[in-house]
């Protein structure tokens, strides 16, 4: 009987923990926080006990099943966020949160770690004051650094915003202002100023003020009696600072090959990002760094328009690489490091206009794809795919390029056909348009570009396509990613595409905020717009 009840316990166990969830890390601030019981991640959500919910600092109100922000008017459906039950402790969605607050979220699988940043909204200078506004409150503090000297301001658990801040003009003993993404969890202000007066300052806020005016001076003491003792103390050897990293020469080999060598430890490979708008690279490599630094490159065929370095916690670097066009990239490993290679990805160059591309409007017929309804109204991914695909082909025709449609009406495909169809035409490029969908509505927003395991052509077009979609879609990125993170062969039509071929999830139809724009016109349009301009710009390398 011991021995069946053994069993039966070992059963349950296994059937509570195989619900895809699994115990993850949250970054506030820059600091981790310490959560028991943790935080759980079910591949797109970020699910948080609310017990902790004093921990991100931020204007919250829980309630039994809900959590209100009180930043926005109470009778909007979007202040309130409703709670779920998590393996038996009621849990509010961080990613959602983040989203409705004006803030985002920068997962790391690699860590099992999701990011929670406020965006940086404005910075004005006036009358010998610094105004500051965040999406989310910050952890700031102030600090003068000298040659030359300057008040530097540290906002922990913020980003640059995709769109750029102005920067303040120079004004009363302000020389010169610079802002800049100092670590991927810091935004840096520096004033350049002949004398920084603040005193150091440290707070948690949203919006508020620095002065810039002197620090008021200690009393200077008169009688000896009230002078503090000297204290001498023997000196210490100074240790040597370590070799600051140092950004590596980009090279263009016999073969058109641009490389980059990176010393790194055998056998080590970095954590490597691609990003969009702007377009880049970013790898985090073994180094020591005190402050940011950045080099611009000159020569386009380099394909590389800036390099920046910037220190990290745990004596990391991160090595950015703005890119002037779409690259295939591939890293390779050696004893003395790793060389990341870029060069032109395959069928890009000349004129779009010379171009063979497939689109493929997802489902059709007897195969709806996601759907929702709404009251009487069903709201079908294959409606929405078809619309896109149109736009996309008109715009393609009068670019001069050579379009085919797996499918130009309401009819099922079979996957293999439309693959076929694509490697029959000898086309230069395959696009597949979709809708996501996830088990629980509302809990992921964005858009998601898929491309076949590690081939780094079809990466980069991805990479050019999402760089324009984010610039007019209105809805988070969720990045280039690999067929391989949902199914180990990868999808099918990519899987099977003899060119670079691309997925798109355009945005989540069981998500409200994605829905209302997936069935607007007006929205499909401005899609197609954007995914014919990052599909040229990456075939004739703008």
């Amino acid at each position: 009987m011991r021995g069946i009840a053994l069993g039966l316990l070992g059963l349950l166990l296994t059937l509570a923990w195989a619900d895809g969830l699994r115990e993850a890390r949250l970054v506030v601030r820059g600091e981790t926080l310490e959560l028991n019981p943790p935080a759980l991640w079910d591949g797109r959500e970020l699910w948080l006990p609310t017990q902790h919910l004093e921990k991100l600092g931020l204007p919250l109100e829980a309630n039994a099943h809900t959590v209100r922000l009180t930043t926005l008017p109470s009778d909007q459906p979007v202040a309130h966020v409703p709670c779920e039950p998590k393996r038996g402790v009621l849990c509010v969605p961080v990613r959602d949160l983040a989203r409705r607050l004006g803030g985002f979220t920068r997962w790391d699988e690699g860590s099992h770690t999701l990011s929670l940043l406020a965006r940086l909204q404005e910075a004005q200078l006036g009358d010998e004051t610094l105004r500051i506004k965040t999406s989310l409150p910050v952890a700031w503090r102030t600090f003068k650094l000298e040659n030359p000297h300057r008040l530097v301001i540290d906002l922990a658990g913020c980003a640059l915003p995709d769109v750029p801040v102005p920067l303040p003009q120079p004004a009363g003993s302000v020389k010169a202002v610079r802002i800049a993404q100092f670590d991927p969890h810091t935004v840096r202000i520096a004033l350049e100023m002949d004398t920084p007066h603040a005193s150091p300052e440290n707070g948690l806020h949203s919006e508020w003020q620095i002065a810039l005016v002197p620090a008021a001076q200690s009393p200077i003491a008169t009688d000896p009696a009230d002078a503090p003792p000297i204290v001498v103390e023997e000196a210490r050897p100074a240790e040597p600072a370590p070799e600051p990293f140092q950004i590596p020469a980009l090279q263009r080999n016999a073969q058109g090959v641009v490389q980059l060598n990176i010393p790194m430890p055998e056998g080590a490979r970095p954590n490597v990002q691609f990003l969009e708008n702007p377009m880049r690279i970013a790898l985090d490599v073994p180094g020591y760094l005190q402050e940011a630094v950045e080099q611009a490159i000159d020569d386009p065929s380099l394909f590389v328009r800036t390099l920046r370095a910037a220190p990290m916690e745990g004596g990391m670097v991160r090595l950015v690489l703005e890119l002037s066009r779409s690259v295939g990239a591939q890293i390779l490993s050696g004893k003395a490091g790793i060389t990341l290679n870029l060069r032109a990805p395959r069928n890009t160059g000349g004129k779009l206009s010379e171009k063979i591309i497939v689109i493929d409007p997802g489902h059709g017929g007897a195969q709806p794809g996601a759907r929702w309804r709404e009251g009487q109204t069903v709201i079908e991914e294959k409606t929405i795919t078809l619309a896109i695909s149109l736009h996309i082909a008109e715009l393609l025709s009068r670019e001069g390029a050579k379009v085919i449609l797996t499918r130009s009406e309401d009819k099922a495909v079979g996957l293999y056909e439309r693959t076929a169809l694509s490697n029959s035409a000898n086309a230069h490029f395959f696009i597949s348009i979709h809708c996501d969908s996830n088990p629980r509505p509302n809990s992921a927003s964005g858009t998601t570009i898929y491309y076949h395991k590690d081939d780094a052509d079809s990466r980069a077009l991805g990479q050019a396509i999402l760089n324009e979609m984010v610039k007019v879609s209105g809805l988070p990125s969720r990045g280039v990613r690999s067929d391989s993170k949902l199914y180990q062969n990868g999808l099918a039509v990519l899987r099977t595409s003899q060119m670079p071929a691309v997925l798109i999830e355009v945005g989540f139809l069981n998500h409200s905020f994605d829905r209302a724009k997936l069935i607007q016109p007006n929205f499909q349009k401005r899609i197609a717009e954007a995914i014919v301009k990052g599909l040229k710009a990456h075939v004739e390398g703008r």
